[in-house]
């Protein structure tokens, strides 16, 4: 028996729908590439917001509430390129392996997912070819047409996560993670140090090793210097917090973007 059709995604999105990517300044030239996996929590209405209540959609197993608006000031203020993934997670991760079980999750969080039980392999077909792909082929396409043009580009990944999760306490204000390419990861990390009042996590709340598909696949895999940086999601639950975290970034980040040893090619 298949996931029942009342949460069925649709073979194509409907005219008052959104894309399923927003890319900001598609022409920017600067040597750098933002993505957001988990920027929007949107369902199309003919999911019927996967079984789920509204509060549920608003909850982090959804989205990465702060991600889409920290990347789309980043990527206004350096002039560049931000790719952002609009639809919820829950739908499918752009950040998992198609053929992971936590690609489209049947719980998360304690939460059953009534939208992704026995889901059939058209089902998941659809959901790939709506929001998963078209997500990577954008990054692919703005990674490809930077590095046409000029060295690099580094990839820059903005994520947030929670201040708990169950019983453990997180206490990182932010968290930088990479894989086998330090470079980006260890000079991001050198330059947030010089905040006295930050916690900083290396490879924390999660491991770059582990996880961090998406720059595994477009990052990694070309030999360009990435990171994924993860910000605590109640540092962002306001303006003022969030641009804070928007200023220590910029400062952070600016010097790094553009040195030479950081947008050489190389494979770890």
């Amino acid at each position: 028996m298949g996931t029942t059709s009342t949460y069925c995604c649709p073979a194509e999105l409907a005219d008052d729908d959104l894309s399923s990517v927003q890319i900001i300044n598609p022409a920017a030239m600067r040597p750098v590439l933002l993505i957001a996996d988990h920027a929007g929590n949107h369902v199309p209405a003919a999911m019927n917001d996967l079984g789920l209540q509204p509060d549920e959609l608003l909850r982090h197993i959804a989205w990465d509430p702060g991600a889409a608006a920290v990347s789309s000031a980043l990527a206004r203020r350096w002039d560049a390129t931000a790719v952002l993934s609009q639809y919820s997670r829950l739908i499918v991760d752009p950040n998992r392996p198609l053929g992971d079980e936590s690609a489209m999750p049947t719980i998360s969080d304690g939460t059953i997912i009534p939208a992704n039980q026995k889901l059939t392999d058209i089902e998941r077909q659809r959901r790939a070819e709506l929001f998963y792909w078209p997500y990577h082929q954008a990054i692919e396409n703005e990674m490809a047409r930077l590095k046409r043009v000029g060295p690099g580009p580094v990839l820059v990944s903005i994520h947030s996560f929670t201040p708990n999760f169950g019983a453990e306490e997180r206490p990182w204000h932010v968290g930088v993670m990479a894989a086998a390419d330090r470079r980006l990861a260890d000079a991001l990390i050198g330059q947030l140090s010089r905040e006295a009042a930050l916690e900083i996590g290396d490879n924390e709340p999660y491991s770059g090793v582990e996880y961090g598909y998406t720059l595994k696949v477009h990052a990694g895999a070309q030999g360009l210097a990435n990171v994924q940086i993860e910000i605590r999601q109640d540092l962002l639950a306001d303006d003022e917090g969030t641009d804070r975290y928007i200023d220590i970034l910029d400062q952070a980040l600016t010097p790094l973007i553009e040195d030479s040893s950081l947008l050489a090619i190389e494979f770890h």
